[in-house]
């Protein structure tokens, strides 16, 4: 069963995008980081973790996409996912936004998909004003580092 959507075709592309994307394709590729990019406290984690992976942890193996701009046009973002080796999709819940919606542009896409929850395995609240920083980047790094260990320097 799928839903179907209608996207606004958009002339040009945001030239700072396409050239990440440039600069981050690589023979062999790097392992495509996707993230969920939600609103709330879990979306946050997920979001900190997939940008602690691909700018601090692991930057010369992965790559940070930008789902807004893979998922809404074709282009060197949604590029980098069709043609790597590994996309992961750091999830923060079960209703798996970032994969869903890839898999929907692209749909042979295998992605690996992790919920930054089940990883982490704290409750924490909905909003993210009823977290401190300290919190959001503490469970952050547990989850980046352990997607780093387990699916990226094995």
């Amino acid at each position: 069963m799928y839903e179907e959507i209608k996207i606004e075709k958009v002339e040009g592309s945001c030239q700072m995008c396409e050239d990440y994307a440039e600069k981050h394709t690589t023979t062999p590729t790097k392992v495509a980081i996707m993230s969920c990019e939600g609103a709330c406290a879990r979306g946050e984690v997920s979001r900190r973790a997939a940008n602690l992976i691909a700018h601090r942890i692991s930057p010369d193996n992965t790559v940070r996409i930008c789902l807004g701009g893979a998922f809404t046009k074709e282009g060197g973002q949604r590029e980098l996912v069709r043609t790597t080796h590994k996309a992961i999709a750091i999830e923060g819940c079960f209703i798996n936004c970032a994969s869903r919606m890839m898999k929907g542009v692209i749909p042979e896409l295998n992605a690996l998909v992790l919920d930054a929850c089940e990883i982490h395995d704290e409750d924490i609240p909905f909003g993210i004003d009823e977290m401190t920083d300290d919190d959001f980047n503490r469970l952050a790094k547990i989850v980046a580092e352990e997607i780093v260990d387990k699916h990226i320097r094995k």
